[in-house]
Protein backbone atom coordinates (compact mmCIF):
# COMPACT_ATOMS: atom_id res chain seq x y z
CA UNK A 1 0.00 0.00 0.00
CA UNK A 2 3.03 2.45 0.96
CA UNK A 3 4.93 1.60 -2.38
CA UNK A 4 1.48 2.25 -4.53
CA UNK A 5 1.12 5.87 -2.56
CA UNK A 6 4.60 6.55 -3.39
CA UNK A 7 3.91 5.74 -7.03
CA UNK A 8 0.73 7.69 -7.27
CA UNK A 9 2.63 11.06 -5.58
CA UNK A 10 5.50 10.88 -8.39
CA UNK A 11 3.19 10.80 -10.80
CA UNK A 12 1.16 13.78 -9.77
CA UNK A 13 4.80 15.31 -9.26
CA UNK A 14 6.05 14.66 -12.29
CA UNK A 15 2.85 15.95 -14.28
CA UNK A 16 3.31 18.99 -12.45
CA UNK A 17 6.08 19.76 -13.42
CA UNK A 18 5.52 19.24 -17.28
CA UNK A 19 2.60 21.19 -17.16
CA UNK A 20 4.60 24.27 -15.51
CA UNK A 21 7.67 23.59 -18.04
CA UNK A 22 4.96 24.25 -21.30
CA UNK A 23 4.72 27.83 -22.16
CA UNK A 24 1.87 29.64 -23.16
CA UNK A 25 0.80 29.86 -26.66
CA UNK A 26 1.74 32.91 -28.50
CA UNK A 27 -1.87 33.39 -30.07
CA UNK A 28 -3.53 32.76 -26.37
CA UNK A 29 -6.82 34.50 -26.48
CA UNK A 30 -7.06 36.92 -23.32
CA UNK A 31 -3.27 38.14 -23.46
CA UNK A 32 -2.70 41.54 -22.65
CA UNK A 33 -1.13 43.86 -25.45
CA UNK A 34 2.18 45.48 -23.92
CA UNK A 35 3.06 47.53 -27.01
CA UNK A 36 3.57 51.37 -26.39
CA UNK A 37 1.43 53.56 -28.57
CA UNK A 38 1.90 57.14 -29.08
CA UNK A 39 -0.05 59.95 -28.46
CA UNK A 40 -1.14 62.57 -30.89
CA UNK A 41 0.96 65.40 -30.70
CA UNK A 42 -0.25 68.70 -28.82
CA UNK A 43 -1.74 71.33 -30.77
CA UNK A 44 0.42 74.39 -32.42
CA UNK A 45 -1.11 77.63 -29.99
CA UNK A 46 -0.16 79.82 -33.11
CA UNK A 47 -1.94 77.62 -35.80
CA UNK A 48 -5.10 78.42 -36.93
CA UNK A 49 -7.83 75.84 -36.82
CA UNK A 50 -9.56 75.02 -40.39
CA UNK A 51 -11.72 77.41 -41.81
CA UNK A 52 -10.09 80.42 -39.99
CA UNK A 53 -10.76 79.41 -36.82
CA UNK A 54 -13.47 81.97 -35.62
CA UNK A 55 -17.24 79.78 -36.47
CA UNK A 56 -19.69 81.96 -36.15
CA UNK A 57 -17.82 85.22 -35.24
CA UNK A 58 -20.07 86.72 -37.97
CA UNK A 59 -19.21 90.30 -39.72
CA UNK A 60 -16.06 92.29 -38.78
CA UNK A 61 -16.01 95.80 -38.14
CA UNK A 62 -15.28 98.81 -40.47
CA UNK A 63 -13.22 102.17 -39.51
CA UNK A 64 -15.34 104.98 -40.38
CA UNK A 65 -13.93 108.61 -40.44
CA UNK A 66 -16.10 111.48 -41.90
CA UNK A 67 -15.33 115.55 -41.92
CA UNK A 68 -16.17 118.95 -42.47
CA UNK A 69 -14.26 118.97 -45.88
CA UNK A 70 -16.63 116.05 -47.30
CA UNK A 71 -19.30 118.88 -47.26
CA UNK A 72 -22.14 116.55 -47.29
CA UNK A 73 -25.51 117.59 -45.72
CA UNK A 74 -27.44 116.11 -43.03
CA UNK A 75 -30.19 113.86 -43.67
CA UNK A 76 -32.49 116.23 -42.07
CA UNK A 77 -32.81 119.80 -40.87
CA UNK A 78 -31.22 120.87 -37.52
CA UNK A 79 -31.53 124.14 -36.00
CA UNK A 80 -27.97 123.68 -34.41
CA UNK A 81 -27.06 126.54 -32.06
CA UNK A 82 -23.57 126.08 -31.29
CA UNK A 83 -21.48 128.64 -29.45
CA UNK A 84 -17.67 129.63 -30.65
CA UNK A 85 -14.76 129.36 -28.54
CA UNK A 86 -14.05 133.02 -27.52
CA UNK A 87 -11.30 134.33 -29.50
CA UNK A 88 -9.47 138.06 -29.54
CA UNK A 89 -9.63 139.10 -32.93
CA UNK A 90 -6.82 140.95 -34.46
CA UNK A 91 -4.81 138.19 -35.77
CA UNK A 92 -4.41 138.45 -39.26
CA UNK A 93 -1.14 136.56 -39.50
CA UNK A 94 -2.25 133.08 -38.32
CA UNK A 95 -1.55 130.55 -40.90
CA UNK A 96 -1.43 126.56 -41.70
CA UNK A 97 0.25 124.06 -42.86
CA UNK A 98 -3.79 122.51 -44.02
CA UNK A 99 -7.00 124.34 -44.68
CA UNK A 100 -9.23 123.79 -41.72
CA UNK A 101 -11.54 121.22 -41.00
CA UNK A 102 -12.95 118.99 -38.13
CA UNK A 103 -13.51 115.32 -38.07
CA UNK A 104 -14.97 111.92 -36.34
CA UNK A 105 -13.88 108.60 -36.21
CA UNK A 106 -15.76 105.78 -35.09
CA UNK A 107 -15.75 101.44 -35.30
CA UNK A 108 -18.86 100.74 -37.46
CA UNK A 109 -20.94 98.69 -36.25
CA UNK A 110 -21.26 101.68 -33.01
CA UNK A 111 -22.70 99.46 -30.06
CA UNK A 112 -23.74 101.96 -27.07
CA UNK A 113 -20.78 103.05 -25.02
CA UNK A 114 -18.76 103.25 -28.17
CA UNK A 115 -16.19 105.79 -28.36
CA UNK A 116 -15.91 108.63 -30.48
CA UNK A 117 -12.88 110.41 -31.78
CA UNK A 118 -12.78 114.07 -32.87
CA UNK A 119 -9.69 115.80 -34.22
CA UNK A 120 -9.25 118.67 -36.75
CA UNK A 121 -7.19 121.55 -37.68
CA UNK A 122 -8.18 124.85 -36.86
CA UNK A 123 -6.73 128.40 -35.73
CA UNK A 124 -4.06 128.30 -33.62
CA UNK A 125 -4.61 128.15 -30.12
CA UNK A 126 -8.23 128.05 -30.37
CA UNK A 127 -10.87 125.01 -29.30
CA UNK A 128 -13.44 122.92 -31.25
CA UNK A 129 -17.31 122.71 -29.58
CA UNK A 130 -18.77 119.65 -31.02
CA UNK A 131 -22.75 119.44 -30.38
CA UNK A 132 -24.74 115.88 -30.83
CA UNK A 133 -28.18 115.98 -32.02
CA UNK A 134 -30.68 113.07 -32.30
CA UNK A 135 -32.98 113.17 -35.77
CA UNK A 136 -35.91 115.51 -33.49
CA UNK A 137 -33.31 118.17 -32.86
CA UNK A 138 -32.50 116.91 -29.67
CA UNK A 139 -29.50 118.15 -28.06
CA UNK A 140 -28.01 115.10 -26.91
CA UNK A 141 -24.08 115.20 -25.88
CA UNK A 142 -21.73 118.17 -26.25
CA UNK A 143 -17.81 118.14 -26.40
CA UNK A 144 -14.81 120.98 -26.51
CA UNK A 145 -11.88 119.97 -27.66
CA UNK A 146 -8.46 121.02 -26.20
CA UNK A 147 -6.76 123.76 -27.75
CA UNK A 148 -4.89 123.02 -31.03
CA UNK A 149 -1.15 123.25 -31.44
CA UNK A 150 1.10 126.26 -32.66
CA UNK A 151 0.81 123.66 -35.96
CA UNK A 152 -3.15 124.18 -35.70
CA UNK A 153 -3.67 120.44 -35.03
CA UNK A 154 -6.15 119.00 -32.54
CA UNK A 155 -4.39 115.87 -32.02
CA UNK A 156 -6.95 112.58 -31.96
CA UNK A 157 -5.13 110.97 -29.02
CA UNK A 158 -7.09 113.50 -26.47
CA UNK A 159 -10.63 113.83 -27.95
CA UNK A 160 -11.87 110.24 -27.61
CA UNK A 161 -15.59 110.28 -25.71
CA UNK A 162 -18.18 107.81 -25.31
CA UNK A 163 -21.99 106.89 -26.40
CA UNK A 164 -23.01 105.83 -23.00
CA UNK A 165 -26.88 107.21 -21.95
CA UNK A 166 -27.72 107.42 -26.10
CA UNK A 167 -29.98 104.81 -27.42
CA UNK A 168 -30.03 102.72 -30.24
CA UNK A 169 -30.44 105.42 -33.16
CA UNK A 170 -28.80 107.43 -35.64
CA UNK A 171 -27.27 111.17 -34.23
CA UNK A 172 -26.17 114.16 -36.33
CA UNK A 173 -22.85 116.11 -34.99
CA UNK A 174 -22.10 119.70 -35.97
CA UNK A 175 -19.06 121.80 -34.23
CA UNK A 176 -18.41 125.61 -34.17
CA UNK A 177 -14.50 126.49 -35.03
CA UNK A 178 -12.22 129.48 -36.24
CA UNK A 179 -11.31 128.37 -39.46
CA UNK A 180 -7.98 129.20 -41.36
CA UNK A 181 -7.73 128.15 -45.09
CA UNK A 182 -9.03 131.01 -47.61
CA UNK A 183 -5.74 131.59 -49.42
CA UNK A 184 -2.64 129.17 -50.40
CA UNK A 185 0.81 130.78 -50.43
CA UNK A 186 4.06 128.52 -50.23
CA UNK A 187 2.78 125.91 -49.24
CA UNK A 188 1.03 127.34 -46.38
CA UNK A 189 -2.72 128.34 -45.92
CA UNK A 190 -3.80 132.11 -44.73
CA UNK A 191 -7.29 134.55 -44.73
CA UNK A 192 -4.87 137.61 -46.16
CA UNK A 193 -5.65 140.22 -43.47
CA UNK A 194 -8.91 138.90 -42.09
CA UNK A 195 -7.60 136.78 -38.96
CA UNK A 196 -9.33 133.32 -38.27
CA UNK A 197 -13.00 133.16 -39.48
CA UNK A 198 -16.37 131.72 -37.25
CA UNK A 199 -17.69 128.67 -38.61
CA UNK A 200 -20.68 127.75 -36.65
CA UNK A 201 -22.60 125.06 -36.81
CA UNK A 202 -20.73 123.54 -39.88
CA UNK A 203 -21.93 119.79 -40.44
CA UNK A 204 -19.62 116.88 -39.10
CA UNK A 205 -21.37 113.64 -40.36
CA UNK A 206 -23.52 111.36 -38.96
CA UNK A 207 -23.36 108.13 -36.83
CA UNK A 208 -25.84 105.14 -35.90
CA UNK A 209 -25.99 102.87 -32.49
CA UNK A 210 -27.39 99.85 -33.02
Amino acid sequence: MMLLRTALASLCLASLLTACGEPLPEDASGSLDTSVQELPPFPDPNEEEPGGGCGGCGGGSTPVTISTVQNTSPPVYINANIPLYPLAYGRPRDWCRQSSYVSMSYTSPLSPGGSLTFSGVVAPSTKVNIYIYDMLGNLVKTHQTHHSHDNCVIAHEQEVTNTYGLTAGTYLVYASYWFIGIYLNDGWYMNGGQGPLAYTNDYVGSFTIQ
